[in-house]
């Protein structure tokens, strides 16, 4: 049984640098995420028989640096042992692996915050609005209609060789978390991937027990909605405000350095197909426009670079999607013309969507 990664089968593709503005090189070198994913990566490593040590050859840290709490690594550096894991055990549902072993504990502070919230719902709002500081290399948005919730995931760079890791690894590990916290008993309703069906995709009914979907539009982990208010058996109101003040504690000095770049693009990423004014944003952030604008100039930021880099972003993730034209995924990044698309695309990344294909 082989791997299908899109390095690996479709060596010809052509992977575009980050080219809008100093951003994303800054973000990408900066070593400011928790190494839980990290740390479970290498122990199932071990225990496929990899020396450990390996992995981790020149990248700044060492297998015990990752059992600190306080480590943090850039997306570079997990990216790079990322690509090593995968070329040493080939053939293996890597991702979905580690997800399965890990649990609520897995993700530290964050994980015990969530024990103590009062339902499903509380429990994973409260993980989304702390998911930088759960180790996550990928960017997560929770939504609700009448009928399902479900999580979204989305690149935070665009990187393909790694993304299906990233979505597996994650969406297994949502399922153990979820079932720490209300029992063995949930089954997410379908769960949705934008890239093909790998040859283990049985892996994935045996993980999930549910319908999962490839080639769709987005990566979605979807519930139905009455699960949202199941209550935690682990409730306790005195420890969960002693748990968010700890978080708290804990994370201001890390939360001090998240740019406000990250919430726009947060904003906007929700909204691409119809996208908020500059004002709305600056409601829904609670911040006049005047201020918002001065914030981001103080960061050398435009609006208009954050939109292109979620708009750019979001189409070379769909893209990957052979059943998308051209034209579909122009609406979903919110151009009406097909042609005002392109040549946006030209600009970004020095090719057309077509050439990118």
């Amino acid at each position: 049984m082989r791997l299908l990664f899109p390095s690996i089968n479709y060596p010809t593709k052509r992977i575009i640098p980050m080219t809008i503005s100093h951003l994303d090189d800054d973000r990408y070198n900066i070593a400011n995420i928790p190494a839980y994913l990290l740390r479970c990566l290498v122990a199932t490593l071990s225990d496929f028989g990899v020396d450990a040590a390996r992995l981790c050859q020149g990248l700044g840290f060492t297998v015990d640096d990752l059992a600190n709490p306080a480590c943090r690594i850039s997306f570079r550096q997990g990216s790079i042992l990322i690509r090593r894991g995968l070329e040493m055990v080939p053939g293996k549902a890597l991702g979905l692996h580690i997800g399965e072993r890990e649990t609520i504990a897995s993700i530290g502070l964050v994980g015990y915050a969530m024990m103590t919230s009062p339902t499903l719902g509380d429990a994973t709002r409260l993980g989304m609005s702390q998911q930088k500081f759960t180790g996550s290399m990928l960017e997560f948005d929770f939504k609700m209609n009448k009928q399902v919730a479900m999580v979204t995931a989305s690149n935070r760079f665009h990187q393909p060789d790694i993304q299906q890791f990233l979505v597996e690894e994650a969406f297994a590990s949502f399922l153990q978390v979820v079932r720490g916290l209300v029992g063995n008993s949930f089954v997410p309703k379908c769960v949705e991937l934008s890239y093909p069906a790998p040859v283990y995709a049985d892996e994935y009914n045996r993980v999930f027990q549910c319908p999962v979907l490839f080639g769709q539009k987005t990566n979605a982990f979807i519930a139905d909605i009455d699960w949202i208010a199941k209550p935690l058996l682990t409730y306790d109101p005195l420890s969960h405000r002693q748990a968010l003040e700890f978080v708290e504690m804990s994370f201001s000095r890390e939360r001090e350095n998240v740019d406000l770049f990250e919430s726009v693009e947060r904003v906007v990423r929700q909204n691409l197909k119809n996208l908020p004014t500059f004002s709305e944003i600056a409601q829904k952030l609670c911040l006049s426009e005047r201020t918002l604008r001065r914030r981001l100039a103080d960061k050398g930021v435009s609006y208009q670079s954050l939109l292109d880099m979620v708009r750019k972003n979001r189409t070379l993730e769909m893209l990957e999607n052979s059943k998308l034209s051209i034209e579909q995924i122009a609406l979903e990044v919110g151009f009406s013309d097909s042609h005002n698309f392109r040549r946006a695309f030209k600009r970004w990344t020095g090719s057309t969507p077509s050439e990118m294909r």
